[in-house]
């Protein structure tokens, strides 16, 4: 022993200074009998190796020496004083750990080996005690110092840190349980149920027919739960979405296209819907531009007498502004703007905008530009090319020209003018005033570029009225189009009037001219649409009163394909025509709901797609039996204040906590999970995941295929179900397969990304409304819940009672049997 412990041996001396010092914390004793006991009895490996390995001991030599027996014990070769020797030897580690003598003083140290579990126990502790301490070290650098990371970066990855020890810990569990135990428990569990008058061995869902074939939601299981969206928050195929970059049409976009997005923040397609043919409608705003839509189609509306913004049907819509009280009061929010294409443009912004206002794209050679204003001739010099400038011709007329007058040394003949040829690649040379338009690549270019383009038609050709609105006036009908659509993608209000002008000619007759098209254009910053001081000076700094983009009229207008996407923004919101922003799982939430409420669970619900407002409005319509639309827009009836008030005392003494966190890891996700069982007293009844496929990767497995990436996912959850002891039921997308057959029952082939989830599910259950795809059913109301996977249990079909305006499953009326 003393050899063991010898001041020679200790690399830290006990003197007074040192023993003040904050040693991590480690058992020299435990580390010593643990090796001491491997070295007389290699047997004891198989009782301690799944706890420890080398990186678990404090001291470098005994790290050497437990690695040198590992290697030895695995190789099936025998690990004593003399073998472990030779193995560092050949290694050119057996000076560092002291050689022989030392080796034979670990043997010496300890009696037997009969303990060594609890050794090596005790240094598997020391061992977290020490990650733990050099984790808090790192977070409280982080904090002292964040190098300009986000606090919620630096609290995630100091989370991470403290997890991954956690799991670590893991280790330390027992592995293997043998059938002596098992038998036992497997005896108490038979009995328990023998006991129990109804045959539910899991937690209840609520369901009597599903319960009878599940006999309820086994601990421990994953059961998938999958199905077509019910809700048709659908647009025609051909209504066009705005993305990063431009334009897409509703049946080109993909899942993982990127939008644009309300307020600059990523977005973008998480999934795609097909929804067959509907009847379609036109939703016309008090600027001139619509949208269309389907019925159940959601809009976020605004009113002064709301406190907050309601999300509407399309339906509802309409039902509002039948009402006076709605009538022009209804609006909806404009996007910031923050989107559009970075490629290089031919022309500068300004430039361009300002040839469109008062330049002469006729002709060829040198450009014509027309202005009074010194400052606007500054502007243009300032910002054409280096190699371009500008030359007077006639009163107010000036010549965009080359400085070298086109004609360049060591070149024969005279060159093209520069602004000239990119004029004619945009198509735009040779228009006369009827004609102009601005180019899509400018449309749909950064906010920057399309401000500059919009200020340098207003610096040119716009003006303020008295009364502060920015008006410009163009002989081209397309242009107007442009230049609405122009202001609407940088968050302002414009509308069209057409004007029929007269003029006097050389006979004095008054005749038509070319019809005029006046753009009135509002903007939140209306000095901002301006670079010339004198207009900025006119116009006002801010507006007291806004234009609102008011919601006019909802016309029928065609029944046409349909489809619906999701969007991974937050807000749910993504921009389609005209600019227009508009918006984008009830089962498993009732059965959420009656195990936090009847049976008195704890229930995490993981909502990526829906957030936790609009899950709870859907709770409180389900369990106090109101309309949903009610719900969202106030107007509930009489009886159905006392319901709410009801549904609301009983939701606040019920356990059910919402995540609306979106886009968790598997890791997070359990994370999150296990706190909220610590949190409740260390057991959870249910796990809702809505859903699997919006849920993320690790960062190692960004780069795998889809395939892959959902296979980590679906390992993962069933490891948190087992982990945690409780049922997990994780929301799946279904793929297109579905629409294309007769029989639009799911199968399992219909899962997406399906293989790693057939194996990983314990449950597998899809949900079917004939009246979703047939009008004319025969049962309409009736949802079936196919069950094609239990691995414990029969497979076979459930009929449930399915109330479209609660969002709110039940069972049938007695009589109604699965078959």
């Amino acid at each position: 022993m003393s050899a063991v412990l010898s001041p020679a041996d200790d690399d830290f001396p006990r003197d007074k200074q040192v023993a003040q010092l904050r040693i991590p914390p480690h058992s020299i004793e435990a580390e010593s009998s643990v090796l001491g006991g491997l070295l007389l009895d290699n047997g004891a490996w198989d009782r301690m190796g799944d706890l420890l390995t080398d990186a678990d001991f404090y001291r470098y030599e005994h790290r050497l020496i437990f690695a040198a027996i590992g290697g030895l014990v695995n190789a099936t070769k025998p690990a004593d004083v003399v073998t472990v020797f030779e193995q560092l030897q050949s290694l050119g580690k057996a000076e560092e750990v002291g050689g022989l003598a030392y080796l034979n003083s670990l043997a010496q140290y300890v009696p037997s080996a009969g303990n060594i579990r609890r050794y090596a126990e005790i240094v598997r502790e020391r061992s977290i005690l020490r990650k733990l301490v050099s984790a808090a070290d790192e977070i409280a650098t982080a904090s002292f110092n964040p190098q300009g990371k986000a606090v919620d970066k630096i609290l995630d990855e100091a989370e991470q840190k403290i997890f991954n020890i956690g799991e670590e810990g893991s280790r330390m569990k027992q592995g293997f349980q043998g059938m002596d135990s098992l038998v036992v428990q497997l005896l108490d569990r038979v009995q328990e149920m023998a006991d129990n008058p109804n045959d539910i061995t899991g937690v209840p869902t609520g369901f009597y027919d599903l319960d009878r074939m599940t006999s309820g939601l086994q601990a421990g299981d994953l059961i998938i739960l999958a199905a077509r969206p019910s809700m048709g928050k659908a647009q025609p195929l051909d209504a066009k979405v705005r993305t990063l970059t431009g334009w897409k049409q509703m049946g080109e976009l993909e899942v993982g296209d990127a939008l644009a997005s309300v307020d600059g923040r990523p977005s973008m397609v998480t999934g795609v819907f097909p929804q067959g043919v509907k009847q379609v409608y036109r939703v016309t705003f008090s600027d001139g531009r619509s949208a269309e839509c389907c019925a159940e189609h959601l809009w976020q509306v605004n009113c002064r007498h709301w406190d907050s913004p309601r999300t509407v049907d399309t339906t509802e819509l309409t039902r509002l502004l039948s009402r006076k009280r709605y009538q022009n009061r209804l609006w909806i929010e404009r996007a910031s703007g923050d989107f559009g294409h970075q490629e290089p443009l031919p022309i500068d912004p300004w430039v361009l905008g300002a040839l469109l206002g008062d330049g002469c794209l006729t002709g060829s050679g040198s450009v014509l530009f027309s202005s009074a204003s010194d400052e606007t001739l500054e502007q243009m010099s300032a910002r054409i090319d280096d190699d371009m400038e500008l030359v007077h011709s006639q009163a107010y007329d000036w010549r965009i020209v080359r400085r070298d007058r086109a004609r360049v040394k060591g070149l024969q003949g005279t060159q093209p003018n520069p602004l000239r040829v990119a004029l004619d690649a945009l198509q735009l040379s040779g228009l006369p005033s009827d004609r102009k338009f601005i180019p899509r690549l400018y449309l749909e270019a950064g906010k920057e570029a399309r401000l500059d383009v919009l200020r340098g038609l207003l610096d040119t050709d716009g003006w303020v009225e008295k009364w502060g609105t920015v008006r410009l006036s163009t002989a081209s009908a397309q242009m107007a189009q442009d230049v609405a659509e122009l202001v609407r993608s940088l968050g302002g209000w414009c509308s069209i009037t057409a004007k029929q002008p007269r003029f006097t000619n050389v006979a004095g007759i008054k005749v038509p001219g070319l019809p005029a098209y006046v753009c009135h254009i509002s903007h939140p910053e209306p000095r901002s649409l301006f670079l010339l001081a004198a207009k900025q000076a006119r116009a006002p700094a801010t507006w007291q009163r806004q234009k609102r983009l008011n919601v006019m009229s909802v016309q029928p207008t065609r029944q046409a394909e349909c489809q619906c996407i999701s969007v991974s923004h937050p807000s749910k919101l993504y921009i389609t025509d005209g600019d227009v922003v508009t918006h984008n799982t009830s089962l498993a939430i009732n059965i959420a709901e009656h195990v936090a409420l009847n049976e008195g669970l704890p229930v995490a619900v993981f909502s990526m797609e829906m957030g936790a407002s609009q899950l709870a409005v859907r709770i409180v319509g389900s369990i106090g039996r109101i309309d949903q639309g009610h719900l969202r827009t106030g107007k509930l009836t009489d009886d159905e204040w006392p319901r709410l008030t009801e549904a609301i005392e009983k939701l606040r003494n019920i356990s059910l906590h919402i995540d609306e966190t979106p886009g968790l890891t598997v890791s997070e996700l359990r994370a999150n999970a296990r706190r909220l069982a610590r949190q409740c007293g260390g057991k959870l009844g249910l796990i809702v995941v809505d859903y699997l496929q919006l849920m993320s990767v690790s960062s190692g497995m960004s780069d795998e295929n889809r395939a892959t990436a959902i296979g980590e996912i679906s390992r993962g959850l069933k490891m948190l179900a087992k982990e945690l002891g409780c049922p997990v039921i994780a929301l799946s997308q279904l793929s297109r397969g579905v629409e294309s057959r007769t029989d639009k029952r799911p199968m399992m082939s219909d899962l997406r990304e399906s293989g790693a989830i057939e194996q990983d599910a314990d449950v597998i259950m899809f949900i079917y409304r004939d009246d979703y795809y047939n009008k004319d059913s025969k049962e309409p109301g009736v949802s079936e819940l196919i069950i094609s996977k239990q691995r414990n249990g029969p497979t076979g079909t459930v009929k449930m009672a399915f109330i479209k305006q609660l969002t709110k499953f039940e069972n049938l009326a007695s009589g109604t049997d699965a078959f």
